[in-house]
C-alpha cells in the first residue's frame, strides 16, 4: 500500500554496486527500512544526498506492515539544513546524535510527539546562532523521556547512577545538570570542557544501563576532539 509520511534518515548502508539499504524514522511507522535501487548511478531517480544522516524528508512509499525492507516511490527534503552541513561543531553533533538515534530507537510504530521532538530539535540546531555546545546532552536527557526511562530530576538521575559514580562528582555534576534541565537549547550553562565530556559519559552509561545493545558510541571519540579545540 502506498502511504505519505514525513521521515527523518538515520542512517544509510551501501548495498551492492548502485543501491542503499536506508533506515528512517517515520512519523507514520516509527522506524522502517527501505531498499533504494540504481541510487548510486547517473540516472537516480532519488540522488544519495537525500538520505544523508538526519535528513527531514516528505515520502511517498510501499509500506507492508511486518515486511523487513519497503520501497520510496517519492522523496523530498523539506527542510534543507543551511549550517548544520557547514559548521564543524553542529555536524559533529549530529553525527554523534544520529550514531545514537541508530541504536536506541526500535519500535516499528507511530509516535507522533517523539517525532515532533526529533524534527524540532535538529532544525534549531540548525538554526542556533550560537549556544549548542551542551545541545547534545540536552537532548539526549529529553529523548530518554520519550524512551520510557528518563528521569524526572537532575537528583533522581545521579540517584540511580550512585552505584557507578564517586560522591564528589556528583555534587560537582548535579547542579550543572539541574541548570541545563531548566534552560532549554540555546541558553548560556557555564561548566568546564571537563565537566562537559564527563557528563555526556554518564548519560552514555545511563543509556546503556537502560538499553545493553547501544554499545559504544565511536563518534562521541570525534565529538571529543571537535569540543576540546
Amino acid at each position: 500500500m502506498q502511504r505519505k509520511t514525513r521521515g527523518l534518515v538515520i542512517n544509510n548502508m551501501r548495498y551492492r554496486e548502485t543501491s542503499l539499504l536506508i533506515t528512517i524514522y517515520t512519523a507514520e511507522f516509527g522506524i522502517a527500512s527501505y531498499i533504494e535501487n540504481g541510487v548510486r548511478s547517473a540516472k537516480a531517480k532519488h540522488k544519495m544526498a537525500l538520505f544523508q544522516p538526519l535528513t527531514l524528508l516528505d515520502l511517498e512509499v510501499y509500506h507492508k506492515p511486518g515486511k523487513g525492507l519497503h520501497r520510496i516511490s517519492e522523496a523530498k527534503c523539506y527542510y534543507p539544513y543551511q549550517q548544520i552541513p557547514f559548521d564543524i561543531i553542529k555536524s559533529s553533533i549530529a553525527l554523534f546524535l544520529s550514531e545514537v538515534l541508530g541504536k536506541v530507537l526500535k519500535e516499528e510504530e507511530e509516535n507522533s510527539p517523539l517525532f515532533d521532538f526529533l524534527e524540532e530539535s535538529f532544525q534549531f540546531l540548525d538554526k542556533a546562532e550560537a549556544h549548542v555546545e551542551n545541545f547534545h546532552i540536552q537532548f539526549l536527557w529529553e529523548l530518554s523521556a520519550y524512551l520510557g526511562f528518563g528521569s524526572s530530576s537532575s537528583a533522581e538521575f545521579f540517584s540511580q547512577m550512585s552505584p557507578w559514580i564517586g560522591a564528589e562528582k556528583i555534587g560537582s555534576l548535579s547542579p550543572i545538570l539541574g541548570e541545563l534541565i531548566g534552560a532549554g537549547y540555546g541558553k548560556t550553562v557555564s561548566m568546564t570542557k571537563l565537566q562537559r565530556k564527563e557528563l555526556v559519559a554518564i548519560m552514555l552509561q545511563y543509556y546503556q544501563i537502560h538499553m545493553e545493545s547501544i554499545g559504544e558510541i565511536r563518534s562521541w571519540q570525534v565529538l571529543q576532539e571537535v569540543m576540546a579545540s
